[in-house]
């Protein structure tokens, strides 16, 4: 199933997922801003959210992926801290041929090891996050799912 965030970005959702709805997401807390979307796999406990937001011109000009990235990872780090986070390392891919920023890290959520990547992504004035989190016990398998999603995904311009 093809889901899209206002028709600024299109991804495929693969079997085993759904969307989540906007009362599973406000418990969650994992979009905050913006316009998001977020999809679940219970089986394989991985959940995938991706955000949007609209910057002004001024600051999509001066805004780059490195610093945005970096000022994620600021904010991540902050809000990981009660879960026992570890930054593992920084993360350049490619998303629908841009060039996307982030960082992989572990943490620990009610006494389960967990793994998570999150990057972002510019496209003119648009930030597009994207934040995927698992069990650490499967993260290669995980990793690779989240990829493979990724690699689908269409920016719209």
């Amino acid at each position: 199933m093809r889901i899209s965030i206002d028709n600024k970005l299109y991804m495929d959702c693969p079997e085993g997922f759904r969307q989540l709805t906007e009362e599973e997401l406000q418990k969650m807390n994992l979009i905050a801003g913006g316009k998001g979307l977020c999809i679940s796999d219970s089986e394989r406990h991985i959940v995938i959210s991706v955000a949007w937001t609209k910057v002004n011109a001024l600051s999509a000009w001066l805004l780059g992926t490195r610093e945005t990235a970096g000022s994620m990872a600021k904010h991540i780090s902050k809000s990981m801290k009660q879960f026992n986070y570890v930054w593992l390392d920084d993360v350049k891919r490619e998303i629908d041929g841009q060039v996307a920023r982030g960082l992989d890290y572990n943490y620990i959520v009610q006494g389960i090891h967990m793994t998570g990547e999150s990057l972002v992504v510019k496209s003119e004035e648009n930030l597009f996050y994207f934040h995927f989190y698992g069990r650490q016990a499967r993260r290669d398998e995980s990793l690779a799912v989240f990829h493979e999603i990724l690699d689908g995904v269409v920016i719209a311009e």
